[in-house]
């Protein structure tokens, strides 16, 4: 559905390892919804039924494992504040990604089954927050094919 290209060349760029691909359940993503307490936007719903729980070696080094969901907010919180960055978090925004403690990535949840995704790089001095894609489908098929290089 929307990560149809990014599953597709999971494949054919031989990122999928035998066996390495752990999903959520269907229990779990709830469990997230009540937590944040509206629904999820179907792309990402999709994403942790295919891979919430690991991918192999696939975005080794970054935080975006389910069980780190609940810190992740938190962790770029405390990164905007120790850089004194100027624009808060949206309140519907769920930080789906952190790598190496520095950088962060986030979509609103209002903003529909595709949300664009936002970006913070603590190196990169801005005022506000990058829109670094259109879509979460693009981002995780960026993913697919950077890893794959």
């Amino acid at each position: 559905m929307y990560l149809d290209e990014a599953k597709r060349l999971f494949t054919e760029l031989n990122v999928d390892e035998p066996g390495s691909l752990k999903p959520c359940t269907e229990e779990e993503v709830s469990a997230l919804e009540q937590r944040v307490g509206r629904p999820l936007p179907g792309a990402y719903r999709e994403f942790l039924l295919w891979m919430g729980h690991g991918a192999g070696r696939f975005l080794a080094g970054t935080h975006f494992l389910y069980e780190q969901l609940p810190q992740l907010k938190e962790w770029a919180t405390e990164l905007l504040e120790e850089n004194d960055f100027p624009e808060p978090l949206p309140d519907d925004a769920l930080v789906f990604l952190m790598h190496q403690g520095y950088q962060f990535m986030f979509f609103r949840l209002s903003e529909g089954d595709d949300p664009p995704v936002f970006y913070y790089h603590e190196a990169v001095h801005k005022n506000s927050f990058e829109r670094k894609y259109d879509s979460l489908s693009e981002y995780f098929a960026v993913a697919v094919k950077s890893y794959a290089r």
